[in-house]
């Protein structure tokens, strides 16, 4: 499906609701709630030109979604949401196509493994894997890759960061948290929001955490190492379940010396960039993004420029 009409925010909620209500409960199979999420998806509209080249990175399964030409070094790597037991590239394909409008640059969506069947770490494991496929079958340099995911993928995407930011070799340029679900541990003082709700989200977590440890960082990183993470760009949304952690969280990388981008929204809901393609809201949220990425690649360019002229001068 590509363009269709925006919605204006009451009836998008309006729409939503049930649809989320149906899909993230708690006793409906897992099997089920991703082929009623993959059904729905359908629903999202892509830019026109959008382009879906099927891939493997890592050894998983991935997508690689541009929009129209691009320009340009670096790409985005995004870790889908879904409480680390349902998502899919095909649930995020069009939240990574709007994004790729903007940045004029390719985003993967990674199919990475889930829970329960793949408990924590595996999800994290695959992210680094496909971080560093994409500095060698792509042939992106690792400084000028963006880590970025929503929800449960933001997790993902922070703790993987805090693992490659360890090596100066392989630190990404950016990381883009979108509602991060940052740690499993912390329990909502509310029983739901518009998208997700507590007995379904405590269901995904002990799923995520099998029989590991919960303060294990790739599990919860809220609890992980903030300094030397990249510039960062942390969006909240204050009606959400997760709008506490994502404070704590801002707090943290502040505190870490991280400089950091803090978005909120008082009318959006939990993930809604995902509907991009339905609501003007959402849409503008990732051209913010964007705006910040484009940005951000800009600076490194010309701190590298400014670095190999230094050499120069040195080595003349």
């Amino acid at each position: 499906m590509r363009s269709l009409p925006t919605l204006p925010l009451p009836l998008a909620r309006v729409l939503l609701h049930p649809g989320f209500r149906l899909a993230f409960h708690h006793r409906l199979p897992y099997a089920a709630q991703r082929a009623l999420l993959n059904g729905f998806a359908r629903l999202q509209p892509l830019p026109p030109d959008t382009s879906v080249q099927a891939l493997h990175l890592g050894g998983r399964p991935a997508e690689r979604v541009t929009v129209g030409p691009t320009s340009g070094t670096g790409a985005v790597l995004y870790l889908h949401g879904g409480g680390h037991t349902v998502g899919s590239p095909a649930t995020h394909r069009s939240l990574a196509a709007h994004l790729a409008r903007e940045i004029r640059r390719p985003v993967y969506l990674p199919d990475y493994r889930l829970a329960p069947e793949h408990p924590c770490p595996a999800s994290t494991q695959d992210a680094r894997a496909a971080f560093d496929a994409l500095t060698t079958s792509e042939g992106h340099a690792p400084d000028t890759i963006v880590l970025a995911g929503d929800s449960a993928g933001g997790a993902v995407a922070l703790a993987a960061a805090q693992l490659l930011a360890s090596d100066p070799g392989r630190r990404p340029a950016a990381l883009v948290l979108v509602s991060p679900w940052a740690n499993p541990n912390l329990v909502a003082d509310r029983s739901r929001d518009l998208v997700i709700n507590r007995r379904w989200a405590l269901a995904c977590a002990a799923a995520y955490l099998g029989t590991g440890d919960p303060a294990d960082p790739r599990y919860a990183p809220l609890l992980g190492p903030m300094a030397g993470l990249p510039p960062t760009y942390l969006h909240t949304n204050t009606r959400e379940l997760l709008y506490s952690q994502c404070l704590d969280l801002a707090v943290a990388l502040r505190r870490a010396g991280v400089r950091l981008r803090y978005a909120e929204s008082a009318v959006l809901w939990h993930a809604a960039q995902a509907q991009a393609g339905l609501v003007a809201e959402a849409a503008a949220s990732l051209r913010d993004i964007g705006d910040f990425l484009t940005a951000n690649w800009s600076r490194g360019q010309a701190e590298a420029a400014e670095a190999a002229g230094r050499d120069a001068v040195r080595s003349s």
